[in-house]
C-alpha cells in the first residue's frame, strides 16, 4: 500500500500496537506518509515517535524522527526547521557505517533544501554524493530517487537533455519496483521538462497521468503540484498559440479565451489545496503564474490578488533572516561534526589502550604458564636422577616408575606440546597494527582456552608425579 490506502490501514492497527518498537515503526510510516498529504499530522505522528523513541532509549529511531519531521517540515517550505532536524538526524548516523543508506537519505534532503534556496551546484554535489552511497550499498529504490532529484536540477539549470535522461532512468526503476509514488513523481517530472521544451502536448500527457495517479494514492501534494503544473502548460499554450500553429505542431483544441479559463480553473484549484495542507512553495509558485494569467485575460483586480498573495508566501519562506539562519546551520552541523570526530578519536584511543592491556595480560598469562610446564620438566627431570641412584632392593619401584613415567612423557610430548604450539600460533596471527581488528578477540578467547587446557594438563602431571613420590 502507498498514500492515503496505507495511512487508513495504519491507524486502523495503531489503537492496538504496545509501546515498543513496532508503534514506533508505525508512527515512523505514518508521518512518512502524510509528508505530502498532510504534513502537519505528520509532524504529529513524527513527535510521538521521538517520544516514545527517547522514552524507550532507541537511538536509531531517535534519528529517525529526526528526519521524518525534517521531511514533513521540508514539504511546509519551513527550510530552516527543516534543516535543524536533518542536522540532528545527520549526527546520529554520520559515524554509523552500518546505518549509511539512512545517511545517504538525509544527504539528499539537505540537497533539496539547497535546490530551493537557487544553490543548484551545491544540490548536485550533495544529490551525487547521496547517489554514490546508494550505489555501493545497491539499494534501488533510493537510486531511482536520486535520478529523479538530479533530473529536476539539470532541468532548473536548462540541461534538457540530461534531464529527461535522469528523469526516465529514475522512472525505469520505480516502474520495477511497482512503486506508484516514484512513477507518479517522475510522470510530473518528465511533464515539466517537456513544457520547458515547449511541447506542450506530451507534457499534458505526463502531467494528466501524475494528476490520476496521485489521485488513487491519496496524495494531496501530488495532486496540488501537478494540477498547478496542467495550469501552468494550459497559460503556456495561450500565450503561445499563435507562434505554435506558425510551427506545424500539434496542440490540443480550443480558443485563447479558453486555454486561460483552463489555466485558472487548474491552478485555483492546485491554490487552495496548497493552503489547506500547508504546502507554501506551491502557493507561491501558483500564485505568481495565476497573477500572470489574470493580467493576461485583464482582469488586473484579481492579477493584483494574486500577486500580493505571491509576495507575502514569498516574502515569508525566501526571507533574507531564513537564509542566513540556514547559513548559520550549515556552519553549527560542521562545527558539532568536527567536535564528534574529535570524541571519536578519543574513543578510539581508549579502545586501542584497554586492547594493550588486554594483550599484556594474555602475554603475562603464557609466561606463566610456559613457567610451570618449565619447573614440572625440571622437577621431574631431578627426579628422575635421584631414581637413577637408588639401590638395587628398590628396582621393583624403579620399574612402576618409568610407566608413570613414560605416561607423563608421552604427557608431554603429545598434549603440552601440542597447547604450546597452538598458543605460539595464535600469538603470531594477533594483529598488532590494528587493535579494533575483530579478530584479535578470537586470539585473546583462544590463548585464554589454551591457557586452561595446558594449566589442566600440568595439574595431572602433579597428580603423576605426586604418586610416585607416595
Amino acid at each position: 500500500m502507498q498514500g492515503q490506502p496505507l495511512i487508513d490501514s495504519l491507524l486502523k492497527k495503531l489503537p492496538l500496537i504496545k509501546e515498543d518498537t513496532n508503534r514506533i515503526k508505525i508512527l515512523n510510516w505514518l508521518a512518512f506518509t502524510y509528508k505530502t498529504i498532510d504534513p502537519n499530522e505528520g509532524i504529529r505522528y513524527a513527535q510521538q515517535q521521538l517520544e516514545l523513541a527517547k522514552a524507550l532509549d532507541r537511538k536509531k529511531a531517535v534519528a529517525s524522527a529526526y528526519n521524518v519531521l525534517g521531511l514533513n517540515y521540508q514539504y511546509k517550505s519551513d527550510y530552516p526547521k527543516a534543516l535543524e532536524y536533518y542536522h540532528k538526524a545527520l549526527m546520529f548516523f554520520a559515524d554509523r557505517p552500518d546505518l549509511i543508506s539512512s545517511y545517504g537519505n538525509i544527504i539528499s534532503n539537505i540537497a533539496f533544501v539547497y535546490q530551493v534556496q537557487g544553490n543548484l551546484d551545491k544540490a548536485l554535489e550533495y544529490n551525487f554524493k547521496s547517489l554514490k552511497i546508494n550505489k555501493d550499498i545497491n539499494d534501488s529504490a533510493n537510486i531511482g530517487g536520486d535520478y529523479g532529484n538530479i533530473g529536476i536540477l539539470y532541468m532548473n539549470k536548462k540541461d534538457y537533455v540530461k534531464a529527461l535522461e535522469y528523469d526516465l532512468m529514475s522512472l525505469n526503476i520505480f516502474e520495477k519496483l511497482n512503486d506508484k509514488d516514484g512513477i507518479a513523481r517522475n510522470y510530473g517530472n518528465i511533464g515539466n521538462v517537456y513544457r520547458e521544451m515547449k511541447n506542450y502536448s506530451r507534457a499534458l500527457e505526463y502531467d494528466t497521468k501524475a494528476l490520476e495517479l496521485f489521485r488513487r494514492l491519496g496524495d494531496n501534494g501530488g495532486v496540488a503540484i501537478n494540477l498547478g503544473n496542467i495550469g501552468t502548460v494550459y497559460f503556456y499554450i495561450a500565450l503561445e498559440m499563435d507562434s505554435i500553429k506558425q510551427t506545424g505542431r500539434i496542440l490540443p483544441k480550443g480558443t485563447k479565451s479558453f486555454f486561460l479559463a483552463k489555466s485558472i480553473d487548474y491552478l485555483k484549484q492546485s491554490i487552495a489545496l496548497s493552503e489547506q495542507i500547508g504546502q507554501l512553495d506551491n502557493i507561491i509558485e501558483f500564485s505568481d503564474n495565476m497573477h500572470e494569467v489574470y493580467l493576461e485575460t485583464g482582469n488586473t483586480a484579481l492579477a493584483l490578488e494574486s500577486y500580493k498573495k505571491y509576495i507575502l508566501y514569498r516574502d515569508s519562506v525566501y526571507s533574507e533572516e531564513n537564509k542566513l539562519e540556514i547559513a548559520n546551520l550549515e556552519s553549527l552541523r560542521e562545527l558539532a561534526l568536527k567536535d564528534k570526530q574529535i570524541q571519536i578519536d578519543v574513543l578510539k584511543l581508549e579502545q586501542k589502550r584497554n586492547e594493550r592491556i588486554i594483550l599484556i595480560i594474555a602475554l603475562v598469562l603464557l609466561l606463566v604458564v610456559m613457567g610451570i610446564v618449565v619447573r614440572s620438566l625440571w622437577k621431574q627431570k631431578k627426579y628422575n636422577s635421584e631414581l637413577a641412584n637408588e639401590k638395587k632392593g628398590h628396582l621393583d619401584r624403579i620399574e612402576k616408575q618409568k610407566t608413570v613415567m613414560g605416561d607423563i612423557a608421552y604427557t608431554h610430548s603429545h598434549e603440552v606440546s601440542g597447547q604450546v604450539a597452538t598458543i605460539l600460533g595464535l600469538v603470531a596471527v594477533f594483529n598488532a597494527d590494528d587493535y579494533t581488528d575483530p579478530d584479535n578477540k578470537v586470539v585473546i578467547d583462544g590463548l585464554a582456552e589454551t591457557a586452561l587446557k595446558l594449566d589442566s594438563i600440568v595439574k595431572d602431571m602433579i597428580i603423576k608425579e605426586n604418586r610416585i613420590n607416595s
